[in-house]
């Protein structure tokens, strides 16, 4: 156990039948960590600083209000099966957070951090990262 060490079989069992857990996924290549579990709709003040720090602005394109005045928001939506992860989180100022929930306008995060924004009259915009 992280921080203790070994446990014995009768602490494991009840620790795994009475404990809260929460799920770690990492890349097995890297050991990156990629996911905390989707159980929380909050992000920990960890990520909240990561992504902040990553974005640093908003995420719409043309936007330029810091990051760290701005909503996080969920890509895909909580409440639809997103998780609250790096790759599924950003900044959007809440203008552009109304917008994005109001308006029809839909995100998608590349890989390599690249925005990609649809508009609801199938028009595309791309902030890319950095």
């Amino acid at each position: 156990m992280e921080g203790y060490g070994p446990v014995p079989a009768h602490v494991a069992r009840t620790l795994a039948a009475e404990g809260v857990w929460t799920w770690l996924r990492t890349d097995p290549g890297t050991g990156q960590l990629l996911d905390l579990g989707r159980r929380k709709y909050r992000p920990s003040q960890a990520l909240a600083d990561f992504i902040t720090a990553r974005d640093r602005t908003c995420r719409m394109p043309g936007c330029h209000r810091p990051a760290r005045a701005a909503d996080l928001d969920h890509i895909v939506p909580f409440a639809a099966g997103g998780s609250t992860a790096p790759g599924n989180l950003h900044a959007l100022c809440t203008t552009h957070h109304l917008l994005k929930h109001h308006g029809r306008w839909t995100p998608r995060r590349q890989p390599d951090g690249t925005t990609r924004w649809r508009s609801p009259t199938a028009h595309r915009y791309v902030k890319s990262s950095g």
